[in-house]
């Protein structure tokens, strides 16, 4: 969860970096990353990543700004409008297990900021001399030799 947010955080301080000054930015990135940890306790389930992705987005949609980007900006004295008008129109951010992901405009792709490729790999861990007694593994462990292949560009029509 803390990776999460902090990718969520330094984007939306990436978005806000030519508006204030670092110190003022660095105080509102703090405060909201407290605040969002706060809130996603009881909704952060790594099992299952999207379920509860509606409550962790964070948005500035229909004229709305998010209550807890009003809260963050009013706990370091920024005003909330000054935030509104900064950040992009109907723009959604979701912070999701693994997973950080934003959109902008009703229609607009959605761009991963970040994915923890690692979920779901199994890896091995094994003595050593165990290796040699299966055939299997150690298979696994041979260098593997590879042939180089030509790929020609197709022929122009």
């Amino acid at each position: 969860m803390h990776m999460e947010i902090a990718q969520a955080t330094d984007f939306l301080g990436r978005l806000l970096h030519s508006k204030l000054d670092q110190a003022m930015l660095q105080t509102l990135k703090d405060e909201l990353a407290e605040l969002l940890k706060q809130r996603f306790v009881n909704h952060w389930d790594p099992q299952q990543p999207y379920r509860g992705n509606g409550f962790r987005a964070i948005s500035n949609f229909n004229g709305q700004l998010d209550p807890v980007l009003v809260k963050a900006a009013l706990n370091v004295s920024i005003p909330p409008t000054f935030i509104h008008t900064h950040l992009p129109r109907d723009f959604v951010l979701w912070i999701d297990p693994g997973s950080v992901s934003y959109r902008v405009g009703d229609h607009g792709n959605i761009m991963t900021l970040f994915e923890d490729r690692s979920r779901g790999r199994i890896t091995l861990k094994m003595d050593p001399s165990s290796i040699s007694k299966s055939k299997a593994l150690a298979y696994i462990q041979q260098p593997r030799m590879s042939t180089p292949v030509r790929i020609s560009p197709p022929n122009s029509p």
